[in-house]
């Protein structure tokens, strides 16, 4: 009896599923920074449609939802409903034109999602990088220059027009810090912060600048979340809608071949030597920047 009760109940639409129980779990297996984030968002949602159900997130950046009040507990069971947005029956795929949040939400019932993250950083975490910075001279931009594995590298620009940006940037008297992981190449003329920082830290640099430059990776995502500009260089791989983030000035490419984002697969390198990023020039970037901060009012 017990056993086709259980199979009536899991017949039953999501929500109603959710509501009957007042709780749910989450699984994004070995989510990223960014996927984590989104999937926080996702718990959001799910606050805002069901009320005060107990959400529990498992295989995930437990760090980046530290303080996120819609979360209840975090774990490492292979237990929930799976967010990856990669593979199922709201995966995206090449010439995916939707929002990845959208198809996440879809799967525990909601729809019209808001297109936003969020991050619960330490009045200590962001006094901490506000004091590191506080003699540092302003205009300040934080860049990323790499995107994790993901994307077989067809996400990033090239190292020598990061170079050339940050030599234009300094012309201007615009102060450049490097934000990253040790597989960050440093760019010269930049303060550099690479490896010296935890995520959390890293991401508490971008609430202080004024403005974030870089590829569509973690700290865009942390951009948004913290409410910094931030000019986002997302070439042909992946397209602005996919993401549709307020604080976000995109800045894409038009080729036959874009997007070519594909779904739940190992992605080779691209064969044209991406052609889509190397299309973006760095002069086009830097006046960009100093367009974006005279309309800030820096």
């Amino acid at each position: 009896m017990r056993k086709i009760l259980s199979t009536l109940f899991h017949c039953l639409p999501i929500g109603w599923r959710i509501r009957f129980k007042g709780e749910v779990s989450l699984l994004y297996d070995d989510a990223g920074f960014g996927d984590t984030l989104m999937v926080g968002a996702v718990a959001r949602e799910i606050k805002k449609k069901y009320g005060d159900v107990s959400i529990t997130v498992n295989r995930v950046k437990e760090d980046l939802l530290k303080g996120n009040p819609h979360v209840s507990a975090m774990g490492d069971r292979y237990n929930g409903i799976d967010l990856n947005y990669h593979y199922g029956s709201y995966s995206i795929g090449r010439s995916f034109a939707g929002n990845i949040l959208d198809s996440m939400c879809r799967k525990v019932g909601v729809t019209k999602p808001c297109h936003s993250v969020d991050l619960y950083l330490t009045r200590e975490e962001l006094d901490d990088a506000k004091a590191l910075l506080d003699n540092v001279s302003r205009p300040i931009v934080s860049i990323q220059t790499t995107a994790g594995e993901f994307g077989g590298g067809r996400k990033l620009w090239p190292q020598d027009y990061w170079t050339a940006l940050v030599e234009l940037l300094a012309d201007q008297g615009i102060t450049v810090i490097h934000l990253g992981g040790v597989e960050e190449t440093i760019v010269p003329k930049t303060i550099s912060m690479i490896g010296k920082q935890d995520i959390r830290r890293s991401m508490a640099f971008v609430a202080q600048v004024d403005l974030h430059v870089g590829v569509v990776s973690s700290l865009m995502h942390a951009a948004e979340a913290l409410n910094t500009q931030a000019i986002i260089l997302y070439g042909g791989f992946e397209r602005y809608k996919n993401h549709g983030y307020s604080h976000i000035t995109p800045v894409e490419s038009s080729y036959s071949c874009a997007p070519c984002a594909t779904a739940h697969e190992k992605i080779s390198p691209c064969s044209q030597n991406n052609a889509c990023m190397r299309e973006i020039k760095p002069q086009q970037i830097a006046d960009l920047v100093t367009k974006t901060l005279n309309e800030m009012g820096q």
